[in-house]
């Protein structure tokens, strides 16, 4: 039986609708799946951290974020701020595995990035729920500016100027790698040591314009309460010897 002209292209501009809703509504749901890695598990197994599922073809905006739960229930303990971290490693950006402590009471969370980490959190949990979240990256990285500004106002205002248009991997115009004692995966117990090491030159280029180095120390108590302890102009010691 033929089908009259006029009858089937209303046919096909009808398929073809639903197929773009159908593509549509597919589009908005490969933002939306997570996973749970055993590595992100706390030692009493209670919790864990779900980590989206990278998608390569989807195209929307995701605003996704790393999320403590309660693994018999699903309850959703805290949202992690920052950067997230997704299922696989994407160029320098990865999850670290999670560092407990012993009771599950408090996680440090952490997404590797080429300087420096791009999320670096510390959060306490009580009662099934986050008492205090530390935004340490954040943190440090601005304690280190701050002092850095004020002890060496010419130079960093220079190194600034060098290195304008770098993006988001060089805060205020400097690499600022953050770093916590302990090993990844280790188990974590508080007080906390912290160290921040902010360069302006971490590519090592020659006749560089405007060199700066300068280094803190810190630390987060039970409390949550960040102390900075120490602050040098410089590099590190140690690190010179390693290199």
């Amino acid at each position: 039986m033929l089908i009259p002209v006029r009858d089937f292209f209303r046919q096909l501009a009808t398929a073809a609708a639903i197929f773009c809703a159908a593509a549509s509504v597919s589009a908005k749901e490969l933002n939306t799946d997570y996973v749970t890695p055993p590595f992100t598990r706390s030692p009493n197994g209670r919790y864990g951290v779900k980590v989206p599922v990278f998608h390569m073809e989807s195209e929307d905006d995701d605003k996704r974020k790393n999320q403590v739960v309660e693994l018999a229930t699903g309850h959703v303990v805290a949202v992690i701020p920052g950067v997230p971290g997704y299922d696989r490693r994407l160029n320098y950006h990865t999850v670290a595995p999670a560092r407990w402590s012993q009771d599950g009471s408090v996680l440090l969370w952490k997404i590797e990035g080429k300087w420096s980490p791009d999320t670096l959190v510390l959060i306490k949990i009580e009662k099934n729920r986050a008492a205090w979240q530390i935004d340490i990256l954040n943190r440090a990285q601005q304690a280190v500016l701050t002092r850095t500004r004020k002890a060496a106002p010419k130079k960093y205002i220079a190194a600034k100027k060098s290195n304008a248009g770098n993006g988001s991997a060089y805060p205020d115009g400097f690499t600022i790698d953050v770093t916590t004692d302990g090993e990844a995966g280790k188990t974590l117990i508080l007080p906390l040591a912290i160290h921040a090491d902010l360069s302006a030159n971490p590519k090592g280029i020659e006749d560089f314009p405007a060199n700066l180095n300068a280094y803190l120390d810190a630390v987060v108590n039970s409390d949550g309460t960040f102390i900075v302890k120490d602050f040098q102009l410089g590099i590190r010691k140690q690190r010179l010897v390693e290199e």
